[in-house]
């Protein structure tokens, strides 16, 4: 709870410290004006004054920045103009029905009244530059923060990756198979161990890179299913279907076999005609992954610690594809079935 509401207060503590310094600095370092007919400046002059240069900062920063200036310019530059040619009628009409006090001229006794300005050009220039500071500021924040998350997000898969395939429970079934294709059919072991090589190698260094290609992607994709048509042999229907248009084309690593590993996870044992099917499109676009399986709920051998949450997975989907990505997770009776959208980068 105060993880969440404690970067509020940060930033609330400093919208409020910048504007008590824009409002108070001006009163602190006034002259000595003892002896005025009036006082040096009108409260209701000061607080309509603020609102105004609070309104054109707060404009531009959420508004006009964001959602104007980054599609459009020319139009940018419209809408500053505008709100400055509003602001300034505002802040002149102000100053003369709430404008300071005379001004006295020492050595005579009398007072001069200082002319009304015909344009407040100054503040508005000052405020919209610390806008744009604000923001910009903002965002690399925001950048930062995003980048945190995302590696952490992505050690956490990482490490509950390796943790779950280099096992020695796969990695003996997989030795295990070698050594009965050894006896029952020699020109298979070279293969599979070849197969076995690739998927290690994709595990230990492939995932270090921050991008892979799509063709790495499917090759990995098919060792991996490969190698454990090889573990199950008939004992589970696996079909791997895969189409890819540009291959040359990148995704963040360890994205998608977090869904097959589950797949075979609880896809497998005690199921009565167990089935895997996965099948992987991609154009210049658009990437099209799903994934469905046979489950049986009440199967409680199934190992724990084993399988990458989807909640992990989902988390790194939102910080790497922020409304560029559709998942659609699909669990009735005893079918369970997944389908991703990516919009490739």
């Amino acid at each position: 709870m105060f993880t969440r509401i404690r970067p509020a207060l940060i930033e609330i503590s400093i919208h409020l410290l910048f504007w008590a310094l824009i409002i108070f600095t001006p009163i602190i370092s006034r002259p000595d004006m003892r002896g005025m007919p009036q006082p040096f400046y009108s409260p209701w002059h000061v607080v309509i004054f603020n609102l105004v240069l609070a309104s054109e900062f707060y404009l531009n920063a959420f508004l006009l920045i964001p959602f104007v200036l980054k599609k459009n310019i020319g139009l940018y530059f419209l809408s500053v103009i505008a709100s400055f040619v509003v602001f300034n009628v505002i802040l002149i009409y102000n100053h003369k029905v709430n404008g300071f006090g005379p001004l006295i001229i020492r050595g005579a006794n009398k007072f001069v009244y200082p002319p009304t300005p015909r344009f407040v050009l100054f503040p508005l220039l000052s405020i919209t530059a610390g806008s744009f500071a604000y923001h910009y500021l903002a965002d690399q924040f925001k950048s930062l923060n995003k980048k945190r998350d995302i590696a952490n997000a992505s050690l956490i898969s990482e490490l509950a990756f390796l943790r779950s395939q280099i096992s020695p429970h796969f990695i003996f079934n997989v030795i295990n198979s070698a050594v009965a294709l050894s006896r029952l059919n020699p020109a298979m072991v070279e293969p599979t161990l070849i197969q076995l090589s690739r998927l290690l190698r994709y595990m230990l260094y492939v995932t270090d890179a921050e991008m892979v290609t799509l063709q790495s992607k499917d090759e990995y994709l098919r060792s991996y299913i490969e190698l454990q048509q090889l573990r199950f042999r008939d004992q589970v229907e696996i079909t791997f279907i895969s189409d890819i248009k540009y291959p040359e084309k990148t995704i963040e690593p360890m994205l998608l076999i977090p869904f097959v590993e589950n797949a075979f996870k609880h896809g497998t044992g005690d199921i009565e005609k167990p089935s895997i099917a996965v099948t992987l499109f991609a154009d210049d676009k658009y990437l099209r992954f799903s994934v469905q399986n046979i489950y049986n709920d009440s199967d409680v051998h199934k190992d724990p610690a084993s399988g990458i949450g989807l909640t992990n997975v989902k988390r790194r989907l939102e910080l790497l594809y922020p409304g560029k990505h559709n998942l659609h997770i699909d669990k009735r009776e005893n079918a369970y079935m997944v389908l991703l959208q990516l919009e490739l980068k």
